[in-house]
């Protein structure tokens, strides 16, 4: 199936290992341009290594940024358009916040987790919104973490910033469709990732089980069986990001298993 993304230009946030990793290589073998960013460098680096191979180096850029800053996104955007003259889909991945009660979180900790998991992701869509605006198409997909019954406790944050930016992208995919501008949310159970494992190590330690414990629980609940891939994720998002969606906006697709347990 072509999915018409053959010389698209994507952004994908959270992309040097992961499920943003899987979603870039993704994009690069279906033809795509990709700009890839992330806080650690070195990582970054070899993720590029990895979409070059899959594509070629001219069809990958790699920009070290944190963006939880504002100057840092607004850098990504800028290099993306200096280096591929468009923009055509943006993927905001989400990061992990904090794990705390809710009557613990201080005030700091509430703006750093919002800064990175919801003010990040209206930064980003409001920067590239012009350059999908005047093309007459665009795909914004925002991948995040919805807690379910495996996950570990204390999740508040995990729960709010998604919230949150389920409500915006509801309302911006609305103000953009006009303009052939696809807004859509990808809610992930459990996968198998080096974030995830770090969660129910710390679980395991603070209860006393052994890693293995944890793990046979949390997929004991999960009715397929199994945690998810970062590359089944990759691939529902590249499906969302492409020519063959295009009637699809304003909408939250969960991949988890048959994890969550409500009928809508």
């Amino acid at each position: 199936m072509d999915l018409g993304l053959r010389e698209r230009v994507a952004i994908v946030g959270g992309s040097s290992k992961g499920m943003g990793r899987a979603t870039a290589l993704a994009l690069a073998k279906e033809g795509a341009s990709v700009t890839i960013c992330a806080r650690t460098e070195a990582d970054l680096r070899k993720t590029e290594i990895d979409i070059a191979r899959a594509s070629t180096q001219h069809h990958v850029l790699a920009v070290p940024a944190d963006l939880s800053h504002v100057e840092d996104i607004r850098r990504v955007v800028r290099s993306t358009f200096n280096r591929f003259g468009r923009i055509d889909v943006l993927v905001n991945n989400m990061g992990q916040p904090p794990i705390r009660r809710p009557s613990e979180l201080t005030d700091r900790e509430w703006d750093e987790a919002l800064e990175l998991n919801f003010y990040s992701v209206v930064r980003m869509s409001r920067e590239v919104i012009p350059y999908m605006q005047q093309q007459q198409w665009g795909r914004i997909v925002n991948r995040l973490s919805i807690p379910t019954r495996q996950s570990p406790k204390h999740q508040v944050v995990s729960i709010s910033s998604p919230m949150a930016v389920v409500g915006y992208a509801k309302m911006l995919s609305v103000e953009m469709a006009p303009f052939n501008v696809t807004v859509n949310n990808v809610l992930t159970g459990p996968v198998d990732t080096h974030g995830l494992a770090s969660l129910y190590e710390a679980e395991s330690q603070a209860h006393g089980h052994s890693i293995g414990e944890v793990m046979k629980e949390v997929v004991k609940d999960i009715p397929i069986g199994r945690l998810g891939k970062p590359e089944e994720v990759g691939d529902l998002i590249v499906f969302l990001a492409s020519e063959r969606a295009s009637y699809i906006t304003g909408a939250s697709i969960p991949i988890d298993g048959g994890s969550t347990h409500h009928a809508l």
